[in-house]
């Protein structure tokens, strides 16, 4: 790889005249419920007043099977009206990237139109795992994800715009405050700085290499260039390089240079 990359010549100026855009999938028209036309919210199910219908348990039975979760199998027999399995799969494939695609559906409302109050959500193990892989506590995970409806990026984002109270941004969740934080998240989100565009002009700031006959022996190293001279990492050894092997990197790590800055 070289030292320096020009990309400029790959930057998009938009649309060209002579393309057409392809228009974006509205899930709200493509699903539509077919029972009784009845409307039902979240995951491409409609727009209007939420109205909660009981899944076909063999549907979401055969589902379950083939290795979806209970959730979302559950969310898909209401989405085709439990009208069949196969019509169900189709759904699943189609949602099952959405942010409450493994989100609990809302239990009905009590005679008399009084909403019940919330249960606790249950959230993704497999999400908690993602975040608490990242050095958080469980608590911290659930939380986060409880504040940004389960989309993992979101809470990624919510905790670590609230490191410096993450306790009693925990504590506001759980009191049923997760809206109120969640739009604190946004708002610390926003007011970070801005990624400024520039020129496409970038140099090789460093290599990852292996050492080794092959990749079940041997170890890796790192060539950092500092102060316009390569220094080698290995271990405890740190080192000047006369001629560091840019041609074996296992991995390039490049910075954007401005014009101006040269």
């Amino acid at each position: 790889m070289p030292e320096q990359l020009h990309l400029e010549q790959l930057r998009s100026s938009g649309p060209a005249q002579s393309e057409q855009l392809q228009p974006e999938d509205d899930a709200n028209q493509q699903q539509q419920p077919q029972q009784g036309g009845a409307a039902t919210a979240g995951n491409g199910l409609g727009g209007g007043a939420a109205t909660a219908t009981e899944p076909d348990a063999t549907i979401v039975a055969q589902l379950m099977s083939m290795g979806f979760s209970e959730n979302g199998s559950k969310r898909a027999a209401i989405a085709t009206g439990n009208s069949n399995a196969e019509a169900a799969m189709e759904w699943v494939l189609s949602h099952m990237e959405d942010p409450d695609f493994n989100d609990p559906w809302p239990a009905a409302a009590p005679a008399g139109g009084i909403a019940a109050a919330p249960a606790v959500q249950q959230q993704d193990p497999e999400k908690v795992s993602m975040l608490t892989a990242m050095g958080f506590e469980v608590d911290a995970a659930e939380a986060a994800l409880g504040a940004t409806n389960g989309n993992i990026e979101r809470a990624g984002d919510w905790l670590f715009s609230h490191m410096d109270d993450l306790p009693a941004a925990i504590a506001s969740v759980k009191r049923g405050e997760s809206g109120a934080v969640a739009g604190g998240a946004a708002a610390a989100v926003d007011s970070r700085p801005s990624v400024i565009d520039g020129p496409g002009d970038y140099e090789l700031l460093g290599i990852v290499s292996h050492m080794g006959s092959n990749t079940a022996c041997g170890h890796y190293v790192a060539h950092i260039k500092k102060n316009g001279r390569w220094v080698i990492f290995n271990d405890e050894k740190v080192a000047a390089s006369e001629h560091p092997p840019l041609s074996l990197g296992y991995m390039y790590v490049y910075i954007r240079v401005d014009k101006a800055q040269r």
